[in-house]
């Protein structure tokens, strides 16, 4: 009987083992069911190895900040970067987080969706510039905007010397909002406009000349030479 078993033992492991080579497994480890711990299995498959995962191979997941961010908010008109003025922050649902925020100063801000609002005197008129969806995130960030104007300088001059200028007053209406912008300009010096486009009028001794059309464009300068009829 103790025979019988064995051979079907041996048996059994043979067809096993022919089974596996022809798949493409790794020849078996030879052993005999005479020895005390044969294990056909084990017999079949072979030594396995196995790769220990050494500490330190995973990697760590930096943990996002969540605390509030150092935001340093600057402001260029044309060539000039943070110029007399100031501007509003605003929170996503409208509220007024800062008042009179001064250009160029460190803040401390919790980060989220803000609008700011721009307003400064260099531009002729003090028109107000809104930047909205801004994102605060970080532990510090500066945010750079640039207002949209340009600068220009009204030669007036009378006769053939283009050169000497007349200085006249003049007051601006925006085509663009279809409205009179506030204050009186000064040819003969530069003035900074928002962009858009404007009507000129010239006034010399109480009399008004034929209004002038310009465009501004963003950070441009240039200058438009306007003769004085008599």
């Amino acid at each position: 009987m103790k025979e019988t078993r064995g051979f079907f033992v041996c048996h059994l492991a043979f067809l096993l083992a022919v089974s596996h080579l022809a798949c493409g497994g790794a020849e078996p480890v030879a052993q005999t069911a005479d020895d005390e711990d044969y294990d056909p299995i084990a017999a079949l498959v072979g030594d396995v190895e196995v790769e220990e995962e050494e500490e330190g191979d995973t990697e760590s997941v930096e943990e996002a900040y969540t605390g509030p961010t150092k935001l340093t908010v600057n402001l260029k008109v044309v060539n000039e970067k943070n110029p007399e003025g100031s501007y509003r922050l605003l929170d996503s649902s409208g509220a007024v987080i800062i008042k009179n925020g001064k250009l160029g100063e460190e803040i401390e801000l919790n980060q989220g969706i803000y609008s700011i609002e721009f307003e400064t005197p260099l531009v002729f008129g003090k028109p107000k510039y809104l930047v909205e969806n801004v994102e605060v995130a970080d532990e510090k960030m500066t945010l750079d905007e640039i207002f949209p104007a340009g600068q220009i300088t009204l030669n007036t001059y009378r006769g053939k010397n283009v050169k000497r200028c007349v200085a006249t007053s003049f007051t601006v209406i925006s085509k663009t909002k279809e409205k009179d912008v506030p204050g009186k300009g000064k040819t003969c010096s530069p003035l900074i406009l928002e962009t858009g486009h404007y009507e000129i009028q010239l006034i010399l001794s109480k009399k008004k000349y034929q209004p002038v059309e310009m465009r501004i464009n963003r950070e441009q300068v240039q200058t438009s030479n306007i003769k004085l009829e008599k």
